[in-house]
């Protein structure tokens, strides 16, 4: 079985504000996450629900993060997770 291959990429991170989605290896989003609050397009209270919730130390945790998304089924176990840049 082939590894999953998969990529953090950094949308945003300033201004209290981070935003990172994944990419696949055929380059479609397969899941995104924000500290941004949707409705008021600030920095939500609760900062960053992954770091917030201890799936990762910080937004680029890729170890916690490819833990969250195969504990959710979103990836499979055989994945693998880098940053981009």
């Amino acid at each position: 079985m082939s590894k999953q291959s998969l990529t953090l990429v950094v949308d945003l991170d300033e201004r209290g504000i981070f935003k990172a989605h994944v990419d696949d290896a055929g380059g479609k989003e397969v899941f995104a996450f924000s500290s941004e609050d949707e409705e008021t397009g600030r920095p939500s209270d609760d900062g960053l629900w992954l770091v917030e919730d201890g799936w990762m130390r910080h937004g680029k945790d890729v170890c916690g993060l490819l833990e969250y998304m195969q504990s959710m089924g979103v990836v499979g176990k055989n994945a693998a997770l880098r940053l981009e840049g």
